[in-house]
């Protein structure tokens, strides 16, 4: 059974085009979640424009064994016998170096 009726259809039918925003409201209006009306439309080959993907603001992304390279660089130790703490997570490895005295 559908939670969609033919009168429902026919409303989703009579907008030319849709989006997020025009989905998010019917989905309101309607008591349905908002992927249930995204996916009728998409079902019934209505035009739908998804919302635009936006990207992390975030600096770029840096690896753990640069990271240990750059630490080992600063203490002055064997950058390979420092090899074991790319197992350590990103963030203790990175609040390391930030300690140490350039």
């Amino acid at each position: 059974m559908s939670a969609y009726t033919d009168k429902m259809v026919n409303e989703l039918r009579s907008v030319s085009s849709w989006n997020y925003d025009l989905a998010s409201d019917y989905a309101a209006l309607h008591g349905l979640s908002v992927r249930s009306v995204i996916s009728k439309l998409k079902n019934l080959d209505i035009a739908y424009t998804p919302k635009p993907v936006v990207k992390s603001a975030a600096a770029p992304r840096v690896k753990k064994s640069e990271i240990v390279l750059q630490i080992a660089q600063l203490s002055g130790a064997d950058a390979e016998a420092l090899a074991g703490l790319e197992k350590a997570d990103a963030r203790s490895l990175t609040a390391l170096l930030k300690a140490l005295p350039r």
